[in-house]
């Protein structure tokens, strides 16, 4: 819904980009986190835990990064960048921990640290495919 009423956004083509780059490396970051290096494991035991586990890999998380390139690439205000930043920040720390409190997750390895080091990484990441995606669609003349 934020997303619906932000006034000012990215064209829907960059959008569309992010939406899918995010989505990628957020899924990509899940299995080799989980599959590959064992830091944590997901519940698959239970069906509503593991869909509460890609509801919140697929959407909830991707739509805050969105949301968060889309405030943060159309505002020139350093309060408002400050702000949304650390929304965006303190809000993805809150459902992981949720996911660990509802024994969706449950960490062998991964500790605090690590899961904020993982948020600002794939924060920067968000923001410097948005950056891009956004002199692409203007350069090669996707925004009418």
């Amino acid at each position: 819904m934020v997303q619906v009423s932000l006034s000012k956004k990215l064209p829907l083509s960059v959008n569309l980009l992010l939406f899918m780059a995010i989505d990628a490396i957020l899924t990509n970051k899940l299995t080799i986190s989980a599959f590959n290096l064992n830091l944590f494991k997901i519940n698959t035991n239970s069906i509503p835990h593991f869909l509460s586990m890609i509801l919140h890999n697929d959407f909830t998380v991707t739509f805050v990064l969105l949301t968060y390139a889309n405030v943060f690439l159309t505002t020139s205000k350093s309060s408002i960048r400050w702000g949304i930043s650390i929304y965006t920040f303190l809000f993805q720390i809150f459902i992981g921990a949720m996911l660990r409190w509802n024994h969706v997750l449950t960490d062998k390895g991964w500790n605090f640290v690590m899961e904020s080091v993982m948020i600002v990484i794939v924060m920067t990441y968000t923001l410097l495919l948005g950056r891009l995606f956004q002199r692409m669609a203007s350069k090669e003349g996707w925004i009418r």
